[in-house]
Formats: structure tokens, sequence, C-alpha cells
């Protein structure tokens, strides 16, 4: 007793204990409120006797929950009007113009087979069954058209145009290219067996001699008879070539064949000299220099000489020289006249130098070429011929065409043709196979091949625009069979309460956790009240 009795409470403590009991005591009955909106899910007994307050409220009214949610829904979240102001918001709107297009490019782009796989398979067996008749029904097609009393009506104004067309187009568009290369073909070998012929190749020398005579008895000057762009094509030709040839030559004379072949003919000219000097000379040079010394001295001299000359080619202003040297003499050579050049040889020489040039040219030149030469010679023909329509060529024949006639003539004819019981069925069997082949063996492959690229986006458009008027008209009316308000009744009733208490504890935990901590805070002002109430009083 005297150790309780020592005991006595902190000044302070009965002004915390009030306040603290109080924020305890309210958070907990919040709690403990929350908790029974959800707890117990079952009707509770003890001693037989029902508990008060169970099951917790939202299992015990879960179907007026539902009923009012699915009011709330269908009336006021889901309405026709919602539904119809929603289409017409910018964001559904480019999503649905995202996805008709994407729809649209899928099917653009997609490697289709045969057509016939594109009919749904219930309509497939009646398809086949009917086709199966074979051409009876494209017979029947076809007979229908050719036998329609407009048929002469209908075939009248073409035949007309088109024979307009006929006579007032130019002769070259009757004609394929493959017939008009034809016949370019056997006009050119017609030209080619002509132009190699005997009697035309004697012809032919006998011209080119009359040719050769005159130019050889030309007074003219070579530079006043060949042009001036070839003279001055030779020369740069020359000046161009001429470095690479003296490189070559230079070469040349590095090679130990072409150096020992210069000293062998520079020994035999010496030696020829000495023999036909005379006794004495002969003597004073075999006593001066031996056989042997001669031809050593040869050899140094042949060496330094052709090492000189070479490296002399090789250098820019020798080649320059040589190049001035050579223009100066073709300069000279192109101022006299080919009278003066065959002048100055003789006779044989000159007839000799001619023929050896005929039968070169006639080598490289042969009547083969000459006659390719020649089919050209030909186009004016063609020309002319392409150029002149129908109607003038009958014109120029005396035939002046009455086209009214024409026209009746050719309808009456094509009429007749095409009412014949051979042609018709002709015309069944082969639309029949053709349309069969297309049908069965053809792929379509991609149908963006067939479409031009200008019409994909209107297509687009056009797609989108009817997508959204449909979902306009039935989207709204659908909604209404659907029984929204039913449907969310029917769900929610469906759900465990378990996922039902999931649902709103999601949406309002963070609510119900302030809501529990207000508790506490209005238990600790009740507290806080108490304690300046108690503290009046005592005073």
């Amino acid at each position: 007793m005297d150790f309780l009795s020592s005991l006595t409470p902190p000044a302070w403590l009965p002004f915390v204990v009030p306040p603290l009991f109080g924020a305890v005591i309210g958070y907990f009955t919040n709690y403990l409120a929350i908790r029974m909106l959800f707890r117990p899910l079952n009707k509770k007994y003890i001693l037989g006797l029902p508990l008060p307050l169970t099951p917790g409220i939202i299992p015990a009214r879960r179907r007026e929950l539902a009923r009012r949610i699915g009011e709330m829904v269908g009336d006021h979240l889901l309405t026709r009007a919602v539904i119809l102001e929603r289409l017409q918001s910018p964001a559904v709107d480019d999503a649905l113009y995202r996805w008709v297009a994407g729809r649209w490019k899928a099917v653009v782009d997609a490697d289709c087979g045969p057509p016939l796989e594109l009919i749904p398979d219930d309509l497939r067996a009646a398809w086949q069954a009917w086709w199966g008749r074979g051409w009876r029904p494209v017979y029947q097609f076809v007979n229908w058209v050719v036998e329609h009393p407009e048929l002469k009506s209908f075939l009248r104004i073409p035949v007309s145009q088109l024979l307009g067309r006929l006579l007032e187009s130019e002769l070259k568009s009757f004609l394929t290219p493959s017939q008009k290369e034809s016949l370019r073909q056997k006009l050119h070998i017609i030209i080619e067996h002509a132009a190699t012929s005997p009697t035309l190749k004697k012809r032919f020398e006998k011209e080119l001699d009359e040719l050769g005579r005159k130019l050889l008895s030309a007074e003219k000057s070579l530079g006043e008879i060949l042009p001036v762009d070839l003279q001055s094509a030779l020369l740069n030709e020359l000046h161009r070539e001429l470095p690479t040839l003296l490189v070559r030559f230079s070469r040349l004379l590095y090679d130990p064949e072409i150096r020992s072949r210069l000293k062998t003919k520079l020994y035999q000219g010496i030696s020829v000299y000495i023999e036909n000097m005379g006794f004495w000379r002969r003597l004073i040079t075999s006593l001066a220099m031996s056989d042997d010394e001669i031809k050593l001295k040869i050899d140094q001299l042949v060496d330094d000489i052709a090492g000189d000359l070479a490296a002399s080619l090789q250098q820019p202003e020798w080649q320059a020289k040589i190049f001035d040297l050579l223009a100066e003499r073709l300069a000279a050579l192109l101022a006299m006249s080919p009278a003066m050049i065959s002048g100055r040889l003789s006779f044989t020489r000159v007839e000799r130098g001619w023929i050896f040039f005929r039968r070169k040219l006639l080598a490289h030149f042969p009547l083969s070429y000459w006659s390719q030469k020649l089919k050209p010679a030909a186009e004016p023909l063609w020309d002319y011929l392409e150029q002149q329509t129908s109607a003038g060529i009958l014109e120029k024949l005396g035939l002046t065409p009455n086209r009214d006639v024409l026209t009746e003539r050719l309808v009456d004819r094509i009429s007749q043709l095409l009412r014949s019981r051979r042609v018709k069925r002709r015309l069944a069997a082969v639309i029949s196979r053709r349309l069969n082949d297309w049908l069965h063996k053809q792929p379509l492959g991609r149908l963006s091949h067939y479409l031009p690229g200008s019409v994909h986006e209107p297509l687009t458009t056009f797609f989108y625009q009817l997508t959204r008027r449909c979902l306009a008209e039935e989207l709204p009316q659908l909604s209404e069979r659907f029984a929204v308000k039913k449907v969310v009744e029917e769900r929610i009733n469906t759900l465990p309460v378990e996922k039902v208490e999931d649902l709103l504890l999601g949406i309002m935990r963070e609510h119900f956790t302030y809501i529990n901590l207000f508790g506490a805070l209005v238990g600790a002002l009740i507290g806080v009240g108490q304690v300046l109430l108690f503290y009046v009083s005592a005073r």
C-alpha cells in the first residue's frame, strides 16, 4: 500500500488520456462501421436467435444495388443520346477511320486465289450445281444477246464509227509492229540479194575504178579534197598516239635481239666497206685495229647510241620535236595534189597501188556492207505508204467509198454471222472455257493491282462514311435490344460477394482510410473537450 500510494500519476496524464482514448475509439468505430457494410456475408445466429445487422448491408441488399447500378448505367450512362454523341466525337471518328483504313488495306493487299475461293462455303455448292450444267447457261446468255431485236441498232453506231476510223486512219495503223517488221525484213532481203548479184558487183568495181581515176587526176590539193575536220582528227590522233608509239619504239631499242641485229648489220656494212678499199688501205686498217677490236667497238657504239636514243625518245621535248616534224611533213603532203603525187611515181607503181587499195577496200567494205547501207533507202517508200489513209488510197484508185452503204452491209453481215448456230456454239464454248479457267485457275492476286492509287483514299472515305452511318443508325437500337439495365443487374447478381467487395473497396479504399482518420480526429476533439470541461469545473 505504501508502494502504491507512492505512485502518483504525472500531472499531464489527465490531459492526454481522454483525447487518446477518444481518437482510438473514433478510428475503430468508423472502421467497424465500414466493415459492417460488407461483413458478415451470411446471417449469424446466437442460441438460435438471429443477430441484428447480419449479414452486412452490401450482401443483404446486393440485388437492390445491382438494380440501381443497372438503372444508372442504362438510363443515365449508356443512353441512345450518349452513344450518338460518342460516335460523333473526334476521337471515335479518328479511331473508326483508322480501323476502316486498316481493314481496307488488309483486303486490297491480301493475295487472293481464284475467284471461286471467294464464294462463301454455304453458297459454293449451289454455284457448282448451277455451273455444273456445262456451257448451257453461257449459250443461253449468248443466244439472248445475239437474237435480240435491237442487235442491229446496237451494232450500227460502233460499226459506223469503226468504219470511219478505218477510212480516215493511216495505213500504218492497220499493221502490227510484227507485221511491219516482217515486211521490212522481206524488202531488206530483196535488196540484199540484188546488191550481191554478180552484175552489180562488176558495175560497182567499174564505178570504183572510174572514181579512182578521177581522184588520181585531180588538180586540187589533198587539203582541199579532205574535210577540215578529218585533217584535224588526223593531227589530234597523231598527237595522242605519238608518245605511246615512241615509248614502245624506245623499248624495242632495249631488246637484246634487236640490238644484236643492228650490230650484225653494222658490222657487215663495215666489213664490206673495208673489202672494197684498196690493198694498202686494207693493210693500214688491219695494222691499226683487228677485226675483234672493230667488233667490240661496234658493240659498244650500238649500246651507247641505242641507250641514248631510247632515253631521248621518252622525253617530252623530243616527242614534241618529232610531232612538229611529222606535222610539217603531213602539211606538205596535204598541200600536194593527187595528180602531183602520182606524177612523181611510175605508172606501174600507181596502177599496182590502186589495185591493192581497191582490193583492200572491197575486203573491208564488201557488197553486203553496202547492201546494209542501201536498206534505209526503202524507208522513204514505207513512210509515204504509211502516211496515206485508206480513203485516200481508194480515191486515188478511183473508188469513192459510200460509208452508209458499207455500214449497212457490214451490220447485216456481222448479224448473220453472230446469229448462226455454229458461231453461237463457238462463242458459248470459248466464253465458258475461259470463264471456267478464270474462276478455277486464275489467281486474282492483290486487288491493289487492279485499282489505281488515286481511288484508294476515296474508297476508304466511302467505306468509313458507310460504316459510320450504319453504326449511328443501328448501334443505339442494338443497345436498346441488349437491355443494358438487365444485363448489368444480372452480371452484378452473379458476381461473388467478395468480387463486389473488392470492386467497391478498390474504388473507395483511400476514402475509407480518410473516414477512419476523420473518426479518430473527432474522437480526439471530443476527448479534448472533456478535458477542458473537467478543467473548468475543477476551478
